[in-house]
């Protein structure tokens, strides 16, 4: 483990082979420097089936599946708009029938752009909560969703996504190396990544920094890393899909 971790140090040091890409699901700003916190994103509360209930109002526009999705690459794709119904302080429920019920689900999310509004100044991320059965979209420094604030969310298929967990082997300084046959070896893979709060439901680590993708060319791996350069948080995690026709071989 010693060894390991000194070798990744020394080589994100030098950034060596590093080769710049494109990332979907994180969101530009101002950073605001926050250290890694465990417990349940500020704002929730035990629900009953009456409060649960009324999250189900989720103004949504239709999901669909994976014959009609774009290119088959998404089992489901929809907006999400933030109302006062559906939110409760920093996060806003989803509400699907590809997720509800899934605590163990890889779930997508990006703010939608609304030439007509501002900027969202928040970086985002999922969580799960077992009281209402659902997934939701929080803002990683805790501050409240506003009503109208829309976001894309995509549900991918199973053989095109994994979990990515942070930990001391593969993490060091802002970096954590992702480790999957399905990025392994791919630099011209097209990956698109969202912060998992607490992946298959329970406590949960923040990460409140902007997130980017880079391939390592010299250990032919993918990593995420903050692009503020601050420290990668251990147990931070992260959903990550592959696109559909990115692994062919490279030319």
């Amino acid at each position: 483990m010693y060894v390991a971790g000194a070798f990744l140090v020394m080589f994100v040091a030098a950034g060596v082979g590093a080769t710049a890409a494109v990332v979907v699901g994180w969101q530009s700003g101002d950073v605001t420097p926050d250290s890694a916190k465990t417990g349940m994103p500020e704002g929730s509360k035990t629900e009953t089936s009456s409060t649960a209930k009324a999250s189900e109002d989720t103004a949504i526009e239709p999901s669909s599946d994976s014959k009609n999705s774009k290119d088959t690459e998404y089992k489901a794709s929809f907006v999400h708009r933030a109302t006062e119904k559906n939110s409760r302080g920093d996060y806003t429920y989803i509400s699907d029938p590809s997720i509800n019920g899934h605590p163990n689900a890889i779930v997508l999310v990006s703010h939608k752009k609304d030439p007509r509004s501002a900027s969202y100044e928040h970086h985002i991320g999922v969580w799960y909560t077992a009281a209402a059965d659902k997934w939701a979209i929080f803002n990683q420094d805790r501050t409240a969703v506003p009503a109208g604030a829309t976001f894309r969310v995509e549900v991918p298929l199973e053989s095109a996504s994994f979990v990515h967990h942070a930990n001391l082997l593969n993490t060091a300084g802002n970096y954590t190396y992702l480790d999957d046959p399905l990025t392994n070896g791919e630099p011209d893979a097209v990956l698109s990544v969202t912060q998992n709060w607490n992946p298959g439901g329970g406590g949960g680590v923040y990460n409140n920094h902007p997130i980017v993708t880079v391939y390592d060319a010299k250990l032919g791996k993918w990593a995420i890393y903050n692009r503020d350069g601050k420290s990668m948080p251990k147990g931070a995690a992260f959903n990550i899909a592959v696109l559909a026709g990115a692994n062919e071989p490279a030319r």
